[in-house]
Parts: structure tokens; sequence; C-alpha cells
């Protein structure tokens, strides 16, 4: 069941602290491309040291490369000795302007969802700023972290009633104890189709991934992914998303991709739920 990552984190807290109550875990996005792990492992091994005393949640924060508006951003005080510095703020995701401002400042880091605490402090947490996760879910979660039975039927009807929230609007957003570390190691999120685009081949002036085109005449800085087998011929287009799947054809400007959750909503509202 969907329910964001609110109560998906919280469930996870509740079961490690069965298990390891005096432990420290890390919540990690599935969809991210680290090229080369050994800094990743350097900055998550020093942000569980920063959190292994339960006082803080420690985020691992991207340094931007670049002015992208596709990822959220939060700004950060000085770093402390141990590299670690206080969240001052957290920022949708911006216009191009601000982005700018953002990355000239070196204040602000990308949100990447990266969140190293224990299990306990997660739970206490959510427990304090989110009411809208612990009131339908927080007798169950305590059930589970203090080693109770629980039954499946309990937990299902629980998580099925609870409000889908993430994780940091419900808590990062509304809780002082919120640390970060710079992360300085090569990193991309694969969850948008221009963020995809980086890894794929440059043919012709294009990223292309399936069969490449059967012809291009003036056309360049498109992303195509094709894994119908049909044929795709480029005429005079530039800064396009085509996709090409058995069932749908998906045509969009790449700086209006963030927007394809749009369609998605619309797609869902007309009962269309097979495109989606």
């Amino acid at each position: 069941m969907a329910r964001n990552t609110a109560a998906a984190v919280a469930w996870a807290a509740a079961r490690i602290a069965r298990e390891a109550s005096d432990g420290v875990m890390v919540v990690l996005p599935a969809d991210h491309h680290i090229p080369k792990p050994a800094g990743f492992v350097r900055t998550i091994r020093a942000a569980a040291r920063a959190a292994a005393d339960g006082e803080h949640l420690v985020l691992v924060g991207i340094e931007p490369t670049r002015p992208d508006t596709a990822y959220g951003y939060f700004r950060i005080g000085p770093s402390g000795p141990d590299g670690v510095a206080s969240v001052r703020r957290f920022v949708e995701k911006p216009d191009p302007a601000r982005a700018r401002r953002y990355l000239r400042s070196g204040q602000y880091l990308w949100n990447a969802g990266m969140i190293v605490s224990t299990p306990q402090r997660i739970l206490a947490e959510t427990r304090a700023h989110a009411p809208e996760v612990w009131k339908t879910l927080g007798g169950v979660l305590e059930a589970i972290a203090g080693g109770r039975r629980v039954p499946h039927a309990r937990l299902e009807s629980a998580y099925r009633r609870v409000r889908g929230i993430s994780f940091d609007h419900a808590v990062l957003e509304r809780t002082r104890r919120v640390r970060a570390l710079r992360g300085r190691f090569p990193w991309s999120d694969l969850g948008s189709w221009d963020a995809l685009a980086e890894h794929l081949p440059l043919v012709g002036g294009n990223r292309v991934r399936g069969p490449q085109p059967a012809a291009v005449l003036d056309a360049s800085d498109n992303v195509v992914w094709n894994t119908s087998g049909r044929a795709l011929v480029l005429l005079g287009v530039h800064g396009l998303v085509v996709i090409e799947t058995p069932d749908a054809v998906l045509v969009c400007a790449k700086d209006r991709v963030q927007d394809i959750r749009r369609i998605v909503d619309q797609l869902t509202k007309h009962g269309r739920k097979d495109l989606v």
C-alpha cells in the first residue's frame, strides 16, 4: 500500500528498533545512481557517527553541480569540525533564477532523501511532529518496537487508514533536530527522464536508448527511449523527450518533464490507469 514515506520510514524504524534498538539506520531512495561508491560510503559512515548519540536526524545533502530546478534544496549553516552543519530551512523545487542563486551561495544542498538516525529518534520525532501519522499508526509502531506480537491484520488496517505524507513534510520540516553533511561524491537522481538521459549513449547529438532513429535531420539535444521497435524519425526538433513504448507514446519538452506527474494525475482522473 503506497502511503508515501512518513509511514514507511516510521514502520521501518519500529522494525529495526525491535531488532537493534541502539543501532543506527539509513534511509536511502532506490532510484539514485552513484558510480563511485567510496566517497558515498565514507559520508554515510561519518553521518552514522554523528547520529549514533540519538540526538539528531542527519541528512546527506548533495553539493549542487548546476542550477537544477528538479530537486528540492535545503540551506545549511557553518560546518563543525566533524563536518556536520545545522539545517536552517528546506525549500521546494526552485525556479531557474533561485536555483542559480542557491548554486552561487554555496549554502544550499540538494535534498537527496538520505536520512541517518537511530530508529528511536525517528519514532520520537514522528510521534512529536507527525500527528497525521502517529494518531493512526503510533500504537502499532510502539508495539512492534517493543517486541510485542502484532497481528498482521491490525498492522494492515492501520497502514491502510494512515494519511499519505512525505517524511520531509511530516517530520524534517517541523523539527529542529536536523543536521546535515555535504555529499561530495558523484550522484544523480534517476527519477526523471532528463536525469536518466545523462546515462544514455550520445548518438548523433541525441541521447538514445533502444534502436537508433531511422533518420535524423537537423535534430539535436533530444532524449529518445524506444522499446517498441517501431521506426522513429527526428526532423527539425530540439530539446524534446520522445518515449515510444508498445502501448503509448510520450512527446514533451525537456524543460517540462517535471510536469509529467500532472499528466499522470489527469490520466488517473479520466480512468486511464492502464497508462500509468
